[in-house]
């Protein structure tokens, strides 16, 4: 859930819970004055009552008639027989049925008991007043304030939407282009330093942690590719002078030829290494151009003609599975190198007549598939989540340890990622392992 919402639901479910208490505490007081007036009114008409005795005490029968005929109140004038005491004013609320022949259902009613002083003596005095009329009314003033509060808070709620939006857009816009840097070559311009002091803060700390880090892969980046370039150099001349020593081997004995020979093959491997470096520098600094237009069957045959010698020389055996035609748009350089050494990695692994199957076809899940299946070893348990690291090589995949800088299937990734495609490797069910891009 985003911040936003997160925000304007606690905000939401606190104006409920304020509406709710509102609600409550509003109820009782618009019922609490509600008596009140009802109590003021009943004593109004008490006074009116006991005026109108004063004047004129005949009137007695007459109010007793009166009495009984109001539609929402009436009165009743009785003997006084001590039911309260004296001047005093009684209040309750009760349930009646004031004409039984006519209907049997009680109604709400406030009642004042007091009494009355008609030429000296005392009567009883009882009045009631119908509380349906008032309650419509007490009803009615709190559905209003209810309903008003119920609008304050869709309409808080309407702007802190808008507000929260307002002030949270620049850091989704940080969240956006952050989700989108995936290599340090990637990290664009700075964070803009918006109003709002938090993410102000934020942008300035993430500002200051990528360019450290793109900072550092510069450094490291001129590293690899200075000494890369330094070392092609003298390793050039280490093996033309090597080679030319061993073309005249008068004169030398066998020790000294194979201490030779294993020089060349030394820089050989370190020349290897180096290409593999500035290749993988290169990759990684966006260095190609990604317009070539690439039928993988067609870069598949290129690949597999560089490397028949090497085919032929371990007797292996070749598979092809081309059912799907694959075209992709990027490097034709970059394609031809990773498909290149993955091939070259099925025969290195791969025993003397063993078999080797080529396959360019669409998975289970419909997505077009190059993929390599050998009959070597297969990757070892510690190296089949590692077999993509550089310098990472296992004894049961690599083989011959010495004689490879563990940067083939490295490279593999690299220009895997560069593409927006994906490198996988995995152990056949029954001997060997398979290496596969995803398109």
């Amino acid at each position: 859930m985003k911040l936003n919402n997160k925000i304007l639901l606690s905000n939401l479910l606190l104006s409920v819970i304020m509406l709710m208490v509102t609600g409550v505490g509003m109820y009782y007081v618009v019922n609490s004055t509600i008596f009140d007036e009802l109590d003021y009114h009943l004593l109004q008409h008490k006074q009116d009552i006991q005026k109108q005795l004063n004047e004129d005490p005949s009137t007695l029968d007459e109010i007793r008639l009166l009495g009984g005929l109001g539609s929402y109140e009436w009165v009743d004038i009785t003997s006084y027989s001590g039911q309260v005491v004296e001047n005093t004013n009684y209040f309750a609320t009760l349930d009646t049925i004031r004409y039984p022949e006519i209907s049997s259902v009680p109604e709400a009613y406030r009642k004042l008991e007091t009494t009355l002083s008609v030429t000296g003596e005392p009567y009883f005095l009882e009045i009631y007043e119908e509380v349906a009329a008032w309650e419509k009314i007490s009803m009615t003033v709190l559905l209003s304030v209810l309903g008003a509060l119920f609008l304050w808070v869709i309409l808080l709620y309407v702007v802190n939407q808008y507000v929260f939006g307002r002030v949270l857009s620049p850091f989704y816009e940080t969240v956006d282009r952050l989700e989108k840097i995936s290599s340090p070559t990637q990290v664009g311009e700075p964070f803009p330093e918006p109003d709002t002091y938090e993410i102000r803060v934020l942008n300035q700390a993430l500002n200051t942690m990528l360019s450290q880090i793109k900072s550092s892969f510069e450094d490291q980046k001129k590293f690899i590719q200075n000494a890369s370039h330094e070392l092609l150099t003298p390793l050039s001349i280490i093996r033309q002078k090597t080679e030319k020593m061993l073309s005249e081997p008068e004169g030398m004995n066998r020790e000294s030829v194979e201490r030779l020979n294993g020089i060349q093959q030394t820089a050989v491997r370190l020349t290897r290494l180096s290409n593999a470096l500035l290749l993988i520098s290169r990759v990684e600094n966006r260095q190609y151009e990604m317009e070539d237009e690439i039928e993988i069957t067609d870069l598949v045959g290129e690949v597999l003609t560089e490397l028949e010698d090497f085919i032929e020389l371990k007797g292996l055996k070749l598979e092809k599975n081309f059912s799907n035609k694959i075209k992709i748009t990027g490097s034709r350089e970059l394609m031809h190198s990773a498909l290149y050494n993955i091939v070259q990695n099925a025969i290195k692994f791969s025993p003397e007549g063993g078999k080797i199957t080529i396959s360019v076809r669409s998975n289970n899940d419909g997505q077009p598939v190059f993929a390599v299946e050998d009959e070597g070893p297969g990757i070892s348990k510690e190296m089949i989540g590692r077999v993509f690291d550089r310098f990472k090589k296992g004894e049961n995949f690599t083989g011959n340890a010495a004689a490879s800088p563990g940067l083939g299937l490295s490279i593999v990734q690299s220009i895997c990622e560069l593409h927006g495609f994906r490198s996988k490797a995995e152990n056949n069910s029954g001997q060997g392992a398979t290496v596969s891009i995803l398109f």
